[in-house]
């Protein structure tokens, strides 16, 4: 008999789930209650023009140990979907992405007590604004989405353009950035200076000025449109970035995308020169309620190869988000194998069997803690005292944008929001070694 590749995938897809040493099944009731310390909002945002206000905070790291100042980075500014499937609406085509150092007042308040616009090479122009500032433009080389205006007008490509998600900071100072677009990790000075762009192997992606290495393996090309990299974070030491995909490959076809539970983990030194060191991946949860919809917004540091890893909805407040232990010590590297071959057949989506994947234990469950806030996707971590990790939460509230109807917007009232739990002693082991 010649099973469908539907039913192929199903079958692949519960065997994945079999040899996967895994407690992501685990009832919330099994964990160790957290507590809630607190929330703080961002009450008056800083206006960046007309009606729009900022925001987006797409990712949190603390700044100092005190729990009170954290930097964050905002997403490519305000949008919103369009009728067709490949277009972009963007509201502010000249938004320069920014990096944000924010601090959390005695009061429940967000204040920003500095701003990092982000910034082409010295000596460089960006096309769109004239400037040095950079867009959130999609890069042409990089996905095929198109932007256009609230009319429809398609607007122009930014080669230095990016969505950004995730961010970490070097002991230097300086900063790398995760962008959706054709999955690539940008570096930039502490002066928010772009001079290094990774992008995956075959990209003809290229900017005046840029450093541009074909780091990641060319079938993290396969991505859906603003569906690439999105978790990112790094070792102690400064020295080993880590990034995961907001989704599964479309690979072969987004259909495969839609039901397969495998996604991928990038390990990449960054001491010298930048080179993957290894490529793992784990089994998603599966997710029936949004047809494959849970996204992985952020991920944290635990220890050498061992990660926080969020599955999320984009509900606000939340209904679906889980924060898991993941340990690919013991994980399949599929660094240099069949597998990052984008012409491989059958794919890795289609059989995830073949490997192992990293072994998942939930640690915590937004939902039966209570959680308020939605769409997080930033997640910081702090020791405190006896064993218990402080853990704290960032909502992207889209810069108020739900979306755009008969040439207006239509706002989602969301606001820049930050939550503090404590997890109790043992739930989670958390080196900073």
């Amino acid at each position: 008999m010649r099973l469908t590749r539907t039913a192929v995938l199903a079958a692949a897809a519960l065997a994945l789930i079999a040899r996967t040493a895994v407690s992501a099944t685990a009832s919330a009731a099994d964990l160790p209650a957290p507590h809630h310390d607190g929330a703080w909002t961002y009450r008056s945002p800083a206006p960046i023009g007309g009606a729009l206000a900022l925001g987006g905070f797409s990712d949190l790291v603390p700044a100092d140990s005190s729990g009170r100042e954290f930097w964050t980075v905002t997403d490519r500014g305000p949008n919103a979907d369009a009728p067709s499937d490949t277009d972009k609406i963007f509201l502010k085509p000249d938004y320069t992405p920014q990096i944000l150092r924010i601090r959390l007042t005695r009061g429940g308040g967000i204040e920003v007590v500095r701003r990092i616009p982000l910034r082409v090479p010295h000596g460089r122009t960006d096309p769109v604004t004239g400037t040095r500032f950079l867009t959130g433009l999609p890069p042409a080389a990089l996905t095929a989405e198109r932007p256009v205006d609230l009319a429809g007008r398609v607007l122009p490509n930014d080669p230095y353009g990016l969505d950004s998600e995730g961010l970490v900071r070097l002991p230097d100072g300086s900063f790398w950035i995760s962008s959706e677009y054709g999955s690539s990790l940008l570096h930039f000075s502490a002066a928010g200076v772009l001079d290094t762009v990774l992008v995956p192997a075959g990209s003809t992606y290229s900017a005046p000025g840029v450093r541009v290495l074909p780091v990641l393996p060319a079938v993290e090309a396969k991505q859906k449109n603003n569906k690439g990299l999105e978790g990112l974070t790094v070792s102690a030491d400064g020295r080993t970035l880590y990034a995961a995909q907001q989704t599964q490959l479309s690979n072969p076809d987004s259909k495969a995308a839609k039901k397969s539970l495998v996604q991928r983990v990038f390990r990449i030194d960054v001491s010298r020169t930048p080179r993957l060191t290894g490529e793992f991946t784990f089994a998603r949860e599966a997710d029936s309620a949004t047809d494959g919809g849970w996204a992985t917004s952020a991920i944290d540091w635990l220890g050498p190869d061992r990660l926080l890893v969020e599955e999320r909805d984009a509900l606000r407040p939340t209904v679906h988000t889980r924060l898991f232990e993941v340990d690919f010590r013991s994980a399949t590297d599929l660094h240099g194998t069949r597998w990052d071959d984008p012409a491989t057949v059958p794919a890795l989506e289609l059989d995830p069997s073949a490997v192992v994947p990293g072994s998942k234990r939930l640690v915590f469950d937004a939902a039966s803690a209570g959680l308020a806030n939605g769409k997080i996707e930033g997640v910081a971590l702090l020791p405190a005292q006896r064993g218990a990790v402080e853990l704290f939460l960032v909502g992207d509230n889209d810069f108020g944008v739900d979306s755009v109807k008969d040439g207006a917007v239509v706002p989602n009232n969301a606001v820049s929001r930050v939550d503090r739990y404590t997890l109790p002693a043992g739930t989670l082991s958390l080196s900073r070694r």
